[in-house]
C-alpha cells in the first residue's frame, strides 16, 4: 500500500478548515477592542517545539509534496491587531525656512575682496564728489565788520536850552541825529503859504528837474486868469498870470516858493493831475508816505484854513524836499526873476545868506497867524550839517514874528553842535570778512568825527557790499557817525579763498 502512494500523482493543496471560534467572553464596560480568536495548536515537530510560542496563530496552509508537511508557507498575510481609535494629532505650525547654509571659505574670499573693492570705490567716489562739490560751491557774499573799539558815542553835559517862542509851536532837528528840541506841543494849526512845500515836493517827484534845468514850458489855462480878480480881491499872494501866458517848470515852481503865487499853485495842480482835488490826493499821500500823521491837506497853497499841520510834521516835509536838489536851489534864491527880464520880486525868506540858511518858506493868513520853515547848513570839524527847524502858530501882523523866531533858534542850534574824533584818518576801523576765514583790513579815508551836543549819544555803524576780490584803496563801504558818513577803503588786496580753504568750508 505505502508504495503504491509514493508513486501516485500528488494531489492539490487544500487550506485546513479552522475549527468553529470560542464563543467570546463578555468584556468589562467600557468594551475594548475584540480580541482575535484562539486557534488551535499547529502539530509539532522535534525542531518545531524549540520555536517560541506567543499568541495562538492561525494555522497555515500546508503543501504536501507526499514526504512531508511544508507548515510555514501560507497563502494569506497575518492580521494586523487591533487597536483602539485614537484621534489624529492637529497639524504642526509651519516652521520657518532654514537659513541656507553658508558657502564654503573657497567662495567666500573672493566675494568678500569684491565687496572691499566696491565700497573703497565708492568711498573714492563720494570723495571725489565732496571734492568737486567745494570747489564748485559758489563763496559766499563778503561782508564788512566794524572793528571800531566803539560803536556808540556819548557826548558829556546837559542838553542845551533853546530860545523857544512863547506862544505856538517849534521844533528844531539835524539831519541824522535826531531832534534837538520842540516846544509848545503838537495839536494841528493852519499851514498858510507854507503848504507850497508839499506842492513842490509833489510835483518835483513827478516831474524830476536835473540841476539848472530850465524844464518843459507849460501854458497857463484861461481858468487860471479868470480868477485873478477874485484872488486879488482875497490879498492873495499872486503872480498874476495871464491866459496862455508861458512859463518853464522852473520859473512856475520859484514863483510857487519864492514869491508864494498862489495863482500858480492851483495851475500846477492842474497841470500834474488834471484837477486840483486830484492833486490834493496826492499831496495825503505823499504826507502818509513821509509819517505827517497830523497832517490834512484841503488846497495846494495853504489858502485854506483847514488845511493843517504841525512844526514837527513840517520839519518832515522839509528834510526830505531839501534832499531833491532842484529844490534846494529853486528855495534858496531870495528873489523872483521873471523869463524875458523884469524888476525882481523879493521873497520872504529874509534869513537866506545868513546863519547858514539856504531855504524854506514862510506863511501866513489870519487863521494860521506867522509860520516859517528853514533848513541851513553848517560844517562842524569838517563834517557837513543840516538843520531843519519849523515854527508855527504866531500871533503877529504878518509872517516876521516866526521869522524873527527862526533866526534866534537857528543861531542857538548851530552853536551847541559840537564834535569830537574818535579815529584819525586812514585807521583800521572795519574787516572785510570773505566768509571762509579770510578778509582785508578797511580803513577810515578821512577822520571819523562825530557831531553831536551835550546829552546826545549817537550811534556808529558801518555797511556798504563790498567786493569779494579788490586793490588797495578800493572803496568798499561807510561808516555812519550821525551826520558824519566817512568812506571806507582796502588796507590790503583782496584776494580770492585758495582752494584749501574752499575745501574745508563748513559754510
Amino acid at each position: 500500500m505505502s508504495s503504491q502512494r509514493t508513486r501516485e500523482e500528488p494531489r492539490p493543496e487544500t487550506p485546513a478548515a479552522p475549527p468553529p471560534e470560542p464563543p467570546a467572553a463578555p468584556l468589562p464596560e467600557p468594551p475594548s477592542a475584540p480580541q482575535p480568536s484562539a486557534q488551535p495548536e499547529a502539530p509539532q515537530g522535534p525542531w518545531e517545539a524549540a520555536l517560541p510560542q506567543s499568541q495562538p496563530q492561525p494555522a497555515p496552509t500546508t503543501r504536501s509534496s507526499g514526504q512531508w508537511t511544508v507548515p510555514w508557507e501560507t497563502s494569506e498575510p497575518e492580521p494586523e491587531p487591533a487597536h483602539a481609535l485614537v484621534p489624529a494629532p492637529a497639524p504642526a505650525p509651519p516652521q520657518p525656512p532654514l537659513p541656507e547654509p553658508p558657502p564654503p571659505a573657497a567662495e567666500r574670499r573672493p566675494r568678500r575682496r569684491r565687496r572691499a573693492l566696491v565700497i573703497a570705490l565708492a568711498a573714492v567716489v563720494l570723495v571725489a564728489g565732496a571734492v568737486a562739490g567745494q570747489l564748485v560751491r559758489p563763496a559766499p557774499d563778503a561782508t564788512l565788520k566794524m572793528t571800531l573799539a566803539t560803536s556808540r558815542h556819548t557826548f558829556p553835559g546837559a542838553a542845551p536850552a533853546l530860545p523857544w517862542p512863547a506862544q505856538g509851536q517849534s521844533v528844531v532837528h539835524v539831519d541824522g541825529l535826531g531832534t534837538m528840541g520842540a516846544s509848545g506841543g503838537s495839536a494841528p494849526t493852519p499851514t498858510a503859504s507854507v503848504a507850497k512845500v508839499m506842492t513842490a515836493y509833489v510835483y518835483l517827484r513827478g516831474h524830476p528837474l536835473r540841476a539848472g534845468e530850465p524844464g518843459p514850458v507849460l501854458t497857463v489855462s484861461p481858468q487860471a486868469a479868470a480868477q485873478i480878480p477874485m484872488r486879488r480881491k482875497r490879498q492873495e499872494s499872486l503872480l498874476g498870470v495871464t491866459a496862455n501866458q508861458r512859463l518853464t517848470q522852473r520859473k512856475a515852481l520859484e514863483a510857487l516858493m519864492i514869491i508864494s503865487a498862489n495863482d500858480v499853485a492851483h495851475e500846477l495842480a492842474r497841470w500834474d493831475a488834471g484837477d486840483e482835488r486830484a492833486f490834493v490826493a496826492k499831496m495825503n499821500a505823499a504826507a502818509r508816505e513821509l509819517g505827517m500823521t497830523s497832517t490834512t491837506y484841503t488846497d495846494p497853497s495853504g489858502y485854506d484854513a483847514r488845511t493843517v499841520s504841525t512844526a514837527a510834521d513840517q520839519v518832515k516835509l522839509l528834510t526830505a524836499a531839501m534832499a531833491i536838489p532842484a529844490f534846494g536851489e529853486i528855495v534858496n534864491h531870495p528873489a523872483y526873476v521873471p523869463d524875458g527880464g523884469g524888476a525882481p520880486r523879493p521873497g520872504g525868506n529874509i534869513l537866506l545868506g545868513q546863519y547858514g540858511v539856504v531855504g524854506g518858506k514862510t506863511g501866513y493868513t489870519d487863521a494860521a497867524g506867522g509860520n516859517f520853515v528853514f533848513a541851513a547848513r553848517k560844517r562842524v570839524a569838517g563834517v557837513p550839517t543840516l538843520i531843519v527847524g519849523a515854527v508855527m502858530a504866531q500871533r503877529s501882523p504878518s509872517a516876521m514874528g516866526a521869522v524873527t523866531a527862526g533866526q534866534q533858534l537857528v543861531a542857538a542850534a548851530e552853536g551847541a553842535l559840537t564834535a569830537a574824533t574818535l579815529a584819525p584818518a586812514n585807521t583800521a576801523v572795519a574787516k572785510v570778512d570773505d566768509g571762509l576765514g579770510g578778509g582785508a583790513p578797511a580803513r577810515a579815508a578821512s577822520a571819523v568825527t562825530v557831531v553831536g551836543w551835550p546829552g546826545l549819544s549817537v550811534p556808529v555803524t558801518v555797511g556798504g557790499d563790498p567786493p569779494a576780490t579788490g586793490r588797495r584803496g578800493d572803496r568798499v563801504g561807510v561808516l555812519t557817525a550821525g551826520a558824519a558818513r566817512i568812506p571806507l577803503v582796502l588796507g590790503a588786496a583782496l584776494s580770492e579763498p585758495s582752494p584749501l580753504r574752499r575745501l574745508t568750508r563748513l559754510r
